[in-house]
């Protein structure tokens, strides 16, 4: 089934590349063409960063919280009204099963209404700070943001991310991922054809290969802040060249999270979380918990269910409503994920899964049968590096202390998940976790109000919440003195 052709959105209207080359994604569940791309490079780039210069200085947008909250508030109502669609766009370019895609979908709107709240609650403050003097702390737009988009979870993690730059009153270029682009666009798409109201320049896109794209954009001097989920290397790389113009970045990376489950957890609601929060979307998620932290006085009854649980999952074409499980992304991450796999099987116990899944109908997709190792040397790659995929490993302890070094012990400290019904215990070890989140006796619980990101190598600064909001903008101290 075929999406259909987008092109980029700039300067107010949809246009090809200036070199007129187009790219195709394919479907990862069979590698049936889905979407036609505008293939940009840097004169597409400058058009883009020249109209959203444009739009800043002169339309009225920076100071009128009011229109960007108005415009924001209906964009969520068109996403809720084309929900189907959307939802169906997502799965058949991302692979993920319509009722991952009917949670993502959902989860973006929700963050688009607090986008849309948020724009007009930018406040600043003020200070007495001598008897004839004032000092005003305003907060400002800092200018032109880019949002490069990840393909994994790419309308929400772009609404929550990318969105509450346009509701500081920015301007912005989003950059979706390529093999997600259509379903991102397709959103954007909602707002520019219907809203008028929208200032002509105020939201542009560019689609293309990331990696040129994402270089021209880290070291353009037109543009004041990049923003960025996505992978260790690519991030790291964006600071490097961003540095040169001292731009804003804010980043979040990858991560190696851990559920550390407790023998007094409530055994089933755990088994239940744990399975989830790996296998959903096959794994392909920044804040898996892809490191199971495990008590040994429960271990053998947990992995027992927990690897029942995992072979009952069906992986499967998205729109089938019988698929539990869909493919990953794309032919190169199946065979890094494979990779890691044999290594895996030469330093652990494999419990189940460790091959490329090609039955009932799966042979032209990228599929991974869901897999499970117990114990690995904890310095392997398996339990060092971010597979992102659906392979989850398994540190089996004996004491609180050895616990937290293991969930500890990665260079990452995105998420983690905490099992215990002792309210003490749960004090301890949530202070003494290395991550930017801490779900205890459930996982991946975000919300729109609240704040989410990164300790160590998994990123810099947070989004969402109110601090995913003024990260946008810039304090400008205006000092009046009177007599």
């Amino acid at each position: 089934m075929r999406v259909g052709e987008f092109q980029n959105y700039i300067d107010g209207k949809w246009q090809d590349a200036v070199s007129g080359k187009k790219t195709t994604v394919c479907c990862p569940c069979d590698g049936e063409p889905v979407t036609s791309l505008a293939c940009s490079d840097g004169r597409d780039i400058d058009l883009a960063v020249a109209s959203a210069r444009r739009a800043f200085e002169e339309e009225d947008w920076a100071f009128n919280p009011r229109l960007r909250s108005d415009i924001l508030m209906k964009w969520a109502t068109l996403m809720q009204e084309d929900f189907a669609h959307l939802c169906e766009i997502l799965s058949l370019e991302s692979g993920k099963p319509l009722a991952e895609s009917r949670i993502e979908i959902g989860n973006a709107i929700n963050y688009m209404k607090y986008a849309a709240s948020s724009a007009r609650t930018l406040y600043g403050s003020t200070s007495t700070v001598a008897k004839n003097r004032l000092s005003m702390m305003n907060r400002e737009p800092c200018g032109v943001i880019v949002g490069i988009e990840p393909w994994n979870y790419p309308v929400t993690l772009m609404v929550r991310d990318s969105i509450p730059a346009l509701a500081a009153g920015n301007t912005l270029i989003v950059k979706p991922a390529t093999q997600t682009s259509g379903c991102s666009l397709a959103v954007i798409k909602l707002l520019t054809d219907n809203v008028p109201e929208l200032p002509r320049g105020v939201i542009n896109t560019i689609t293309g290969p990331g990696g040129e794209i994402g270089r021209i954009f880290s070291e353009h001097p037109g543009i004041d802040m990049i923003t960025m989920t996505g992978g260790l290397e690519t991030g790291k790389d964006i600071m490097r060249r961003a540095a040169g113009t001292m731009k804003k970045v804010s980043l979040e990376l990858g991560g190696k999270s851990p559920n550390v489950v407790f023998a007094d957890c409530d055994f089933d609601k755990a088994l239940t979380w744990c399975a989830n929060a790996i296998f959903s979307n096959a794994g392909q998620t920044c804040t898996a918990a892809s490191r199971l932290v495990l008590d040994e006085a429960i271990a053998d009854r947990f992995l027992e269910k927990l690897v029942e649980r995992a072979e009952s999952i069906r992986p499967g074409y998205c729109l089938d409503p019988e698929t539990t499980m869909g493919p990953v992304d794309n032919e190169s991450q199946m065979n890094k994920i494979l990779n890691y796999i044999e290594i895996g099987k030469s330093c652990a116990k494999l419990l189940t899964g460790g091959y490329r899944y090609m039955e009932n109908g799966c042979d032209k997709g990228f599929y991974i049968a869901p897999t499970i190792f117990l114990n690995p040397p904890a310095d392997s790659p398996i339990v060092q590096e971010e597979i992102f995929g659906p392979v989850l490993v398994v540190q089996t302890f004996k004491t609180e202390e050895e616990a937290i070094a293991l969930a500890n012990g990665t260079k990452f400290g995105l998420c983690a998940g905490l099992w215990s019904t002792d309210f003490n215990r749960v004090m301890r070890v949530s202070r003494k976790l290395k991550s930017g989140n801490v779900w205890v006796n459930h996982y991946t619980g975000f919300a729109p109000e609240c704040e989410t990101g990164g300790y160590k190598e998994s990123g810099l600064d947070r989004a969402a919440g109110v601090d995913g909001f003024i990260k946008y903008t810039e304090i400008k101290h205006i000092n009046m003195e009177f007599g």
